[in-house]
């Protein structure tokens, strides 16, 4: 049976990715940007003639429009179990009480609405230029907070997003979330280890990753060692795809600023506090890279562990965030 709504918003994808209106859409076609817009808010299909066009245009099958596809079947190297969300055999629920405080006191619902918040406009736009540039996006280590998959979304909800994390109940309430939000065809969700990928190379147009890959310590990342994850995201990207990656770090200035037993403190403790990742991207293969510095976050505004240890120690800790765009070379 074809779901009508999703083969909408599946040709409202196809549309968007050729950059035509749905008036440039219907001159092509030689219908009304009426019809168009009925397509498109699944009040009705074409016929066999139209859908032909339509399919010649966009370069796929008729299959490919009117039938919703498992991605993640058709992209990955490695078995899974469909349970809702992919989960591959390298999940692992390690946090289990922080996975369930998350889905019991509402946490996805809260960070989709204040990923709407004009405090949030640099996010924003960052995620109106992913959504605008288009594609197959893989989010790494979406988390409780989603990465940039609410901003993207939010400035194109036929964005095509495979949403994942290492804990499968953070993939499995973003999926439980965004099916009531959205109910989209162009989402997938998948659980895994960002160190091992289980995608074939060369797949993603995009992959965005807001602080995924610098809390990426797993049995298959030692901790500290994020060049594997950044090297993962390389080799599933097309030539010419883009990371897109977010973090924060301490800098050597305003640790060098700080008491010295706390200095000993830190690094001992958290030394991936001062890490910018830099160097680790070069080395993961990038030599296109686009650094902007975002704003600044102290940890006596922050609820995490780091923040915790700095109150601890009766200090505040600035972070300065980061965006890189990161292009990997054409061949």
């Amino acid at each position: 049976m074809i779901h009508k709504a999703h083969f909408g918003k599946r040709i409202a994808r196809y549309r968007k990715q050729e950059m035509w209106s749905q008036a440039e859409l219907a001159e092509r076609l030689g219908v009304t940007s009426q019809a168009v817009s009925k397509w498109e808010t699944g009040a009705a299909l074409p016929d066999i003639d139209l859908l032909l066009e339509l399919s010649h245009l966009y370069g796929v099958s008729i299959n490919d429009l009117l039938e919703d596809r498992d991605i993640l079947k058709a992209l990955s190297v490695q078995s899974y179990r469909p349970e809702g969300a992919a989960l591959f055999d390298s999940s692992a629920e390690v946090h289990k009480e922080w996975a369930r405080d998350m889905a019991r006191e509402g946490w996805i619902a809260r960070s989709w609405q204040a990923a709407k918040s004009p405090e949030k406009r640099d996010m924003q736009e960052i995620g109106r230029h992913i959504a605008e540039r288009g594609g197959l996006i893989l989010e790494l280590g979406a988390g409780p907070g989603g990465g940039f998959t609410p901003y993207i979304l939010q400035a194109d909800p036929d964005a095509a997003i495979i949403v994942s994390d290492m804990s499968p109940t953070v993939v499995g309430e973003w999926k439980k979330f965004l099916d009531k939000e959205l109910d989209s065809p162009n989402l997938s969700y998948a659980a895994f280890d960002y160190c091992q990928i289980p995608l074939r190379d060369s797949c993603i147009d995009i992959v965005s990753d807001y602080g995924g890959i610098a809390n990426a310590i797993t049995a298959k990342c030692e901790p500290g060692d994020k060049g594997t994850a950044l090297k993962e995201a390389y080799r599933v990207l097309k030539p010419g795809g883009l990371l897109v990656t977010a973090s924060g770090f301490v800098t050597k200035e305003t640790l060098a600023g700080l008491p010295e037993n706390v200095q000993e403190v830190l690094r001992a403790e958290r030394p991936d506090v001062f890490e910018d990742l830099y160097e680790e991207t070069v080395l993961a293969g990038f030599r296109e890279i686009d650094s902007t510095v975002i704003g600044y976050r102290d940890t006596d505004d922050d609820e995490s562990g780091v923040a915790d240890l700095a109150r601890s120690l009766g200090v505040n800790l600035r972070f300065t965030e980061y965006v890189r765009f990161c292009k990997k070379q054409q061949l």
